[in-house]
């Protein structure tokens, strides 16, 4: 079975979001292999002077222990338009390394920057993303995404973002696509409704 992956963001030395990213990999751990010992990703964050400075991102590698960390310099992607892709038998409840069916969902995008996966019928997520979607500045995330991200967690948790089943006729209702995951917060990424295709 593929090893699970946590991507956290670090800005200037501080690590975000830190207890969300945890609790996913030790529930991922113990419902797929019952591992009932809490990995501990901070202590095992040691940052050098190169990365304590700037958007970086921090890429744990792991099952029952730690096997990789990396880190690399980021900058936030430029998307400007989504393909709708339907799929009937993804699947990718855990944050596997493993990403062979997202990989060929993708592959499908004609040309555009990113796809929006839509499974029996119903909006799920992008390929790196989560989706968020705004309507007069109210916004509504899928209750049933194909990952329960780390940054779509923290965001439901404060009341900004609402889960709604959003099935694929109402994307066209809404005013604008966010992209979100740990790296990208909400409004960073916003894709006009025109700019989704078919």
């Amino acid at each position: 079975m593929s090893l699970l992956v946590e991507s956290i963001k670090i800005f200037n030395g501080r690590i975000y979001n830190l207890p969300c990213h945890e609790t996913r990999a030790n529930n991922s751990r113990l419902e797929l292999w019952g591992y009932n010992n809490p990995i501990k990703f901070k202590e095992n964050i040691k940052l050098t002077d190169e990365y304590s400075r700037g958007l970086v991102k921090c890429r744990i590698l792991f099952d029952k222990t730690i096997h990789e960390i990396n880190f690399e310099h980021y900058n936030i992607k430029k998307i400007r338009n989504l393909k709708v892709i339907e799929s009937s038998n993804i699947y990718y409840p855990h944050k596997y390394l493993n990403r062979v069916g997202l990989n060929k969902l993708f592959a499908k995008r004609d040309g555009n920057d990113e796809i929006i996966i839509v499974k029996d019928g119903k909006v799920t997520d992008a390929f790196y993303f989560n989706i968020v979607c705004c309507k007069d500045e109210s916004f509504f995330t899928p209750a049933e995404p194909l990952l329960f991200g780390t940054q779509r967690q923290k965001l439901i948790d404060s009341g900004t973002i609402t889960p709604k089943v959003i099935f694929l006729p109402e994307l066209k209702n809404f005013d604008s696509i966010h992209l979100i995951n740990a790296m990208t917060p909400l409004g960073k990424i916003v894709i006009p409704i025109d700019q989704i295709f078919y």
